[in-house]
């Protein structure tokens, strides 16, 4: 059995923490500090957590042999996870409505959704080859936007065209390429210029960089402002950019040694990216904004601290332990159907 990749786990546990901030942080983004704050995790969180979506993905398809258990079991976490959702989006709109949409996501599911098709695009790309299938997912991402209304959130087509480079990019990164990042001189350089673009984007989201901060987004184009319209493909493809550095960066400098409760939580990610964003949804319904002072840059860190200990909680065992036994209902009915089966 291999052993665990350490450093994949701290990086799973850093990113799960930012998008549980990230996702606290948009009712309340109306200040400098919180919308610099709020573009910069944006513009790499995602990408990055999906990079390495992409990285861990290897055993799906392998000699041949799709793994549709893995694909099971995102189905029936998504099926759940929309449910959830839709309850408390209608508690925040005044009505839970009987009709649930589960083809249409542009929501905190929508990740969920993109992997089962990521997945299923597996085997085609094993087939294709690494540079082949890089380009058709990098062209796919970037001309893929000005499909607009006609496609939107259908199957969450809007992210899945538009992060779809970077699963796959994750998926033709090998063990050597992760170690070459994170040694010698390429570490350094990685570093810098991901602190570099990370203290460009914080500085200047705010003044300059607003007008296009629906392309880290993955929106489709027509959301753009009409004179933006033509080039919104290259300004997705600077966010790529901009994006790659920081992951990049991010990923030479974590730690490849066990952390304290941070590796840990990077191991236990899903249940914290369900969970999280019910529970934001609650407090927005009652009303528990109310007590943050957003003009309070302390107040915001105390936020952010916050939603630190709440990633943690949502790792621990009690709360992990109940999740997948959640998750494990329908193998669980499965095991007992067949065993009925093979007494009668």
């Amino acid at each position: 059995m291999a052993s665990r990749n350490y450093r994949i786990d701290n990086i799973k546990g850093v990113l799960i923490i930012l998008v549980v901030i990230g996702h606290f942080l948009l009712p309340v983004s109306v200040t400098r500090f919180t919308t610099n704050s709020l573009y910069l995790i944006y513009t790499f969180h995602m990408p990055c957590f999906i990079f390495i979506s992409g990285f861990l993905a290897k055993g799906v398809y392998r000699n041949g042999v799709f793994r549709w258990d893995r694909l099971a079991r995102l189905a029936w976490l998504y099926f759940l996870f929309e449910l959830g959702v839709h309850v408390t989006e209608g508690l925040l709109e005044g009505n839970i409505g009987r009709r649930v949409d589960f083809l249409h996501e542009s929501g905190a599911p929508w990740y969920l959704l993109a992997l089962i098709l990521w997945y299923l695009c597996i085997p085609l790309c094993s087939r294709l080859g690494k540079w082949l299938s890089l380009g058709i997912a990098l062209a796919v991402g970037l001309i893929g936007g000005y499909a607009g209304s006609g496609l939107g959130d259908f199957l969450a087509a809007d992210r899945v065209l538009a992060f779809a480079p970077f699963f796959f990019a994750g998926y033709f990164f090998a063990e050597k390429d992760l170690s070459r990042l994170c040694s010698g001189g390429t570490r350094l350089a990685a570093g810098a210029a991901g602190a570099l673009a990370g203290a460009v984007i914080f500085l200047g989201t705010y003044d300059f960089l607003e007008p296009y901060r629906l392309a880290v987004y993955g929106a489709m184009y027509d959301r753009f402002a009409p004179e933006l319209y033509p080039l919104c493909w290259l300004i997705r493809l600077i966010c790529y950019g901009a994006a790659g550095v920081i992951s990049a960066g991010l990923i030479a400098f974590a730690p490849d040694r066990k952390l304290p409760f941070l590796t840990v939580l990077g191991q236990r990610t899903l249940s914290v990216y369900v969970l999280h964003r019910l529970i934001r949804d609650l407090c927005q319904y009652f009303d528990l904004y109310r007590f943050l002072n957003v003009h309070s840059k302390v107040q915001v860190l105390v936020l952010m601290a916050g939603c630190t200990a709440l990633a943690f909680v949502l790792a621990a065992e009690p709360v992990y332990g109940a999740f997948q036994r959640i998750g494990d209902i329908p193998f669980a009915l499965a095991g007992k159907v067949r065993g009925n089966k093979k007494k009668n």
